[in-house]
């Protein structure tokens, strides 16, 4: 398959929105959002697929208690190879109801997947699904623009660490020189974690308008992520998951 017929699903019309989780910095919590915000939706009824972007390190398979029958190198393999390639044959549906799509098993793997990779992946999952997630690595690789370019929403993610802040406001004064400031929004994880800076300093401090707020329960997220079960479904009556669901419940406002 050349890169025309690749390219060829960007054309057809896209049924589901796709957001974006990025960050300056890695270690914010992307990967614990990213899942629980996809098993949120999926609860909700919304066909949902969460895609790992990170092709080299990626966790969201053990996030999600997943041993993957195909990765996204397999099925990027497949399309350099074949036509006609049936993406639901590459997802792994987890308990939750939402769609997996694996990073690579070997890291070497990803640097195979390229931009019109994604591109065309993204096109044709979207439109089979209300929500695509990426949980993305941090920074700003080629991957990670390609990501951004095509995605309805960005949410960068920080923490109320110093190093976290300064990387999320040099990250969005970049989305800003690439005019993606209009779809992008800041998320403040562990919001209420005990610190020398707090929440509201953060949103002043990224010099953003409004933000949502993740609390903190490093006891409930440690043992989520361990036993791979999404706390929104383990754990419905926490605060934690009321923040993740609040989220949630915000993205699906234009689909019903």
């Amino acid at each position: 398959m050349n890169i025309d017929e690749i390219l060829k699903a960007e054309n057809k019309k896209e049924k589901g929105n796709m957001i974006v989780f990025a960050s300056g910095k890695g270690g914010v919590g992307k990967t614990v959002i990213s899942v629980n915000t996809a098993a949120a939706l999926a609860d909700m009824g919304f066909s949902t697929c969460i895609m790992d972007g990170n092709f080299q390190f990626g966790d969201v398979n053990l996030a999600m208690d997943i041993q993957p029958s195909f990765t996204i190198s397999d099925l990027v393999h497949e399309m350099d190879t074949a036509e006609n390639i049936k993406i639901s044959y590459y997802l792994d549906k987890h308990s939750s109801g939402a769609d997996v799509l694996s990073s690579p098993i070997n890291p070497e793997q990803g640097d195979l997947i390229k931009p019109c990779h994604i591109k065309s992946i993204c096109s044709k999952i979207l439109e089979k699904h209300d929500f695509l997630i990426v949980d993305m690595p941090a920074g700003l690789s080629e991957n990670n623009l390609t990501f951004m370019d095509i995605a309805q929403n960005i949410f960068v993610v920080t923490d109320t660490s110093f190093a976290s802040i300064k990387n999320a406001k040099t990250f969005l004064r970049t989305v800003s020189i690439l005019k993606m400031d209009n779809k992008t929004g800041v998320i403040i994880n562990r919001s209420d974690a005990q610190g020398i800076i707090k929440a509201g300093d953060v949103q002043n401090m990224l010099d953003v308008r409004y933000a949502d707020f993740i609390c903190n329960n490093s006891k409930i997220v440690s043992k989520s992520y361990a036993m791979g079960i999404p706390f929104v479904i383990d754990k419905p009556k926490e605060r934690i998951t009321r923040d993740i669901k609040q989220l949630a419940v915000k993205l699906s406002g234009g689909i019903k």
